[in-house]
């Protein structure tokens, strides 16, 4: 499967946490000098491409850490609980407090470069991604939603 290193595609709850905790054990085994961790090793339905898209810079551990953030989707909006964020890996959680189907698509210079599964009314799914500074928007691509203001500018710095 050919994969960019910013396009992480939305999965279920359980499958970005196992990839998210696997990208993190990857991550202590490489600081830690490749000690033997046979079961940190990702299954290939579950790798992730957060942890292989690092710049192989010095790291702290603040910079590896997966950060969670909430947005939630109304009849036709989105809200973040922060709208400027500060670059790194995010496992966003999309809410649907809508009565009409969304999905949340995350874009940077006209390129999508993450998306959400599609959910229902009073579902909620989550989506992985590695946001470096520039603006992002992050809009719903059901129908007409996006025009019809289900969309919202992100400032990452």
């Amino acid at each position: 499967m050919y994969r960019t290193p910013h396009r992480i595609v939305g999965r279920p709850r359980r499958l970005a946490a196992a990839a998210v905790l696997a990208g993190a054990l990857a991550a202590v085994s490489a600081c830690s000098g490749g000690m033997d961790t046979p079961d940190a090793a990702p299954s290939s339905s579950e790798e992730s491409t957060s942890s292989s898209s690092a710049a192989p810079s010095s790291s702290t551990g603040s910079e590896s850490a997966v950060q969670t953030i909430t947005a939630t989707e109304d009849d036709f909006s989105i809200a973040l609980e922060e709208s400027e964020l500060t670059a790194g890996s995010y496992e966003i959680e999309v809410v649907n407090d809508g009565s009409a189907t969304h999905d949340l698509v995350v874009e940077l210079d006209g390129e999508d470069i993450a998306a959400s599964d599609t959910i229902g009314p009073g579902e909620s799914t989550t989506v992985t991604v590695d946001l470096e500074p520039g603006e992002y928007v992050f809009y719903c691509s059901i129908g007409a939603h996006r025009s019809m203001g289900m969309e919202l500018t992100v400032q990452v710095t």
